[in-house]
């Protein structure tokens, strides 16, 4: 088996950390850009693929298939995760960023129902099944990589910054690029063909992220080949991955819960409210993607600072304030019940200032709870089925609870998932499964 060695004297190179960081977060950033746009066209691509006499039903299957793409991702995770933790991290990551950016250009490009019939709808599952394939190891994969370049005593600001600055700017350019794109196009061209545009841009700039991830180091550790710890040493199979990981497995369900819970506000915040506003109350859609995207800038500047305070007061203290603070932001959204961008700014603002907090510490707290030999497949693992069960039905959910005038139902729901993540995870503490920052 081919080991790489990391380049470890590259934490006191400023120049290399830099360039290193910005191929590791960029990557990030894109994939949240590629994932979130489909999001955020759906109310307007939905017509083109999926048409209905209900607009509603048309979104609704549009909100179906990128749903869909959450499921491929534990497939894309249990296949990709082992072979990063035996062979490569770096491979897989190219892999990853290479695969959603070529799909990201084919959907810009693909003709639509109009022209080729139920194809065009079937061809557009098969490319989300494809993203999701992809990206079932990328959290897990950029976040062990991550943990491994952080200074010492500052994991949870270095993974505030990768995980959270940088996925929130892949989230805040996806709303940018919207924003623009339905500002500087005729009235209705947005529905007819400027929906392709945010496509085209994530996939041209997935050129570039290539590029900076090439220059990334390997960070399987040669020295851990020979480590007499099971959990902290290079595993000789597939598996021998897997029974590792089964022997921490309260610890994987606690990764599920801590991502997953998060996952439901997330794509409430940024696909399900913002579909709501243009789909069902026919909101002037240039306002709404612009305060989706003042949304993601509060976002992008906290998450540092949030993995600061993480570092000073425990990951673990952190964590519990900032996810029992979820629990009312979920009610909040109770409050957009009807037309009004007013509310819709209120509900986004304050209820998003805290969803932005639990997304810049949710990854540091699932790497903490796993050992670095099965880092990467525990993390992706447990990453693709939190996102794939509660973070892939998120949107859809809100919006058919909505159409049925069960709104209610939605934060009840969130709430309760947020408080189980919560016990769950001081379990995992208490067994002695955190292993990084407490």
């Amino acid at each position: 088996m081919e080991t790489r060695v990391v380049g470890t004297a590259s934490r006191d190179v400023p120049q290399r950390t830099r360039k290193m960081t910005a191929g590791l977060g960029g990557g990030v950033a894109l994939e949240w850009f590629d994932w979130n746009v489909y999001g955020l066209m759906a109310a307007f691509l939905a017509p083109h693929f999926f048409p209905s006499d209900d607009p509603v039903t048309s979104m609704l299957s549009a909100l179906a298939v990128f749903g869909a793409g959450f499921f491929a991702r534990p497939i894309g995770a249990a296949i990709l995760g082992p072979i990063a933790d035996r062979i490569s991290h770096k491979r897989v990551m190219l892999i990853s960023i290479t695969t959603m950016a070529v799909t990201s250009l084919i959907i810009a490009a693909m003709p639509t129902y109009d022209s080729i019939g139920v194809a065009a709808s079937v061809i557009l599952l098969a490319l989300r099944l494809i993203q999701g394939l992809a990206t079932g190891a990328e959290a897990g994969v950029a976040n062990a990589i991550a943990i491994e370049l952080a200074p010492p005593g500052k994991q949870g600001q270095y993974l505030g910054l990768i995980s959270g600055t940088f996925i929130q700017a892949g989230i805040f350019g996806s709303s940018l690029c919207a924003f623009f794109v339905s500002a500087a196009v005729p009235d209705g061209a947005l529905s007819d063909w400027a929906w392709r545009i945010p496509f085209l841009v994530g996939g041209i700039l997935g050129v570039l992220v290539v590029y900076l991830r090439a220059s990334l180091p390997e960070t399987l550790i040669e020295r851990a080949m020979h480590s007499k710890d099971e959990l902290d040493r290079v595993q000789s199979s597939t598996g021998d991955v897997w029974r590792a990981l089964w022997k921490v497995r309260f610890a994987l369900l606690a990764v599920i819960l801590v991502i997953g819970s998060v996952q439901i506000a997330n794509y409430a915040w940024i696909t399900g409210l913002p579909n709501l506003a243009n789909g069902s109350y026919e909101e002037n859609s240039t306002w709404v993607f612009a305060i989706t995207t003042g949304m993601g800038i509060v976002w992008i500047v906290s998450a540092p600072y949030i993995g600061k305070l993480a570092d000073h007061i425990r990951p673990s203290r952190a964590f519990t304030i900032m996810r029992l603070l979820l629990v009312p932001a979920f009610f909040l959204m109770l409050l957009y019940s009807g037309p009004g961008l007013g509310v819709f700014s209120l509900v986004m603002v304050l209820g998003g200032v805290v969803v932005g907090f639990n997304m810049s510490l949710y990854n540091f707290i699932a790497v903490t709870l796993m050992p670095k030999a099965i880092r990467t497949t525990g993390v992706a693992v447990g990453y693709a089925l939190g996102v794939s069960i509660f973070g892939g039905t998120s949107s859809y959910l809100l919006v058919w609870l909505r159409s049925i005038d069960m709104f209610w139902v939605f934060p009840v729901y969130g709430a309760i998932v947020a408080l189980i993540s919560v016990a769950v995870y001081r379990e995992a503490k208490r067994r002695g499964y955190v292993r990084v920052g407490d």
